[in-house]
């Protein structure tokens, strides 16, 4: 079935123009919102996104609507309601007069967004589980129905005439805003360093990318290229050893993280948030105990670092298995399909058996696009154990 979906987010933070938002980069909330309904449109749906931006027009498939012409669109199938900046409000939606089919609250973080409950949304569609449990726990909703579903990784794509840049192993990498974890990284950057002159810490993203002015950095060592396009940002990731991400936030999702597996660097990061639901230590990347900010942390992960350096087999099945995560916007737009089929048609898959069941209140899974999604509490499971 094709479906009709419009995108509506009144975020008015951030003022931008459809047609050149990749070029000049943006945080992870639009960027998500833009993927998704980019891919909707490339598996033959109808995404529409009703938004702050500057003109009303259609690109890679996806209709774009300024937000002062909400409610020229009046139905549609499927209506997401999304607020991940500025205000973190969906209070503007009450006035919205869109008949959908079916309603949901898409969620990129943990911090409650005003005037959910009100919406009375069918869904809350959170980015990782430990969005939905925090919902669960911390929000104070009334029976809230959840479900989960991870955001996609962009993929850098080249132009046919440029070759697969080389991989530096002395290339570290840090691409996100600078307040999560940049002085921890620089830390790192210094300790390695000590040992070899050759490593470099490449530094994309800065206060641009909340809407701020970037600031330079001046450090020996440090490669500092402000906030950036996405795909210049991703082709820089395809050069890249090893991905930084050591932080205190609670990191709602991550795409900073699988657009590093996704494209070969290998990340290192703190165990917080949804970063211990995407990066299975010593698998696919590391998770490094204890305080980003203490010398300890700094210096544990420099010694890694060096490990992997010295061991490029090793570095080499790190590798492949970051490669190989499953959530391409693709997938993951197949996975929201997925869910819309079964909610409202009953259309799909289900398995629960002794050992294949919802760890968490049993349930039967529903097979999707990306594996397992709890068809009573919502939650994801790659393996349908954990």
């Amino acid at each position: 079935m094709t479906y009709k979906v419009a995108i509506y987010c009144p975020d008015q933070h951030f003022f931008y123009k459809p047609t050149s938002i990749e070029a000049n980069g943006a945080g992870g909330g639009l960027m998500a919102r833009i993927r998704l309904a980019q891919a909707l449109a490339q598996l033959g749906q109808q995404p529409i996104i009703i938004a702050n931006v500057t003109e009303e027009t259609t690109h890679q498939g996806v209709v774009y609507v300024p937000l002062q012409k909400k409610n020229s669109i009046k139905q549609v199938d499927i209506l997401i309601l999304i607020s991940s900046g500025g205000d973190l409000s969906l209070e503007p939606a009450f006035d919205l007069n869109i008949n959908a089919k079916l309603r949901e609250v898409w969620l990129q973080g943990t911090i409650p967004i005003k005037g959910v409950e009100k919406l009375s949304p069918n869904y809350i569609v959170g980015a990782s589980n430990f969005i939905c449990e925090t919902v669960q726990q911390e929000w104070g909703l009334s029976n809230p129905k959840l479900f989960t579903i991870y955001n996609g990784a962009a993929q850098y794509k080249p132009n046919w005439w440029n070759r697969k840049p080389t991989r530096d192993p002395y290339s570290l990498i840090y691409t996100s805003h600078p307040s999560k974890g940049l002085e921890a990284s620089i830390a790192v950057l210094n300790y390695l360093r000590k040992e070899d002159q050759r490593f470099t810490l490449h530094v994309f993203g800065g206060d641009a990318l909340w809407g701020g002015t970037d600031k330079a950095i001046n450090v020996p060592g440090v490669i500092y290229h402000g906030t950036q396009g996405q795909q210049k940002t991703l082709q820089a990731l395809q050069q890249a050893n090893i991905s930084l991400h050591l932080q205190a936030r609670l990191e709602p999702f991550g795409m900073v993280v699988t657009e590093a597996m996704i494209h070969g660097s290998i990340p290192i990061a703190s165990p917080v948030g949804a970063y211990n639901e995407i990066i299975h230590n010593g698998y696919n990347g590391f998770l490094v105990e204890g305080s980003h900010t203490s010398d300890e942390v700094h210096q544990h992960t420099a010694q890694l670092i060096l490990q992997l350096t010295q061991s490029p087999e090793y570095s080499a099945y790190i590798r492949h298995h970051a490669y190989n995560m499953p959530w391409t916007w693709n997938t993951q737009a197949q996975t929201w399909i997925n869910h819309w089929d079964w909610t409202l048609q009953n259309k799909g898959t289900t398995i629960s058996t002794s050992n294949c069941k919802c760890p968490t209140c049993n349930g039967a899974w529903l097979l999707t696009a990306d594996g397992y999604h709890c068809t009573q509490c919502g939650r994801y499971s790659q393996n349908g154990q954990s």
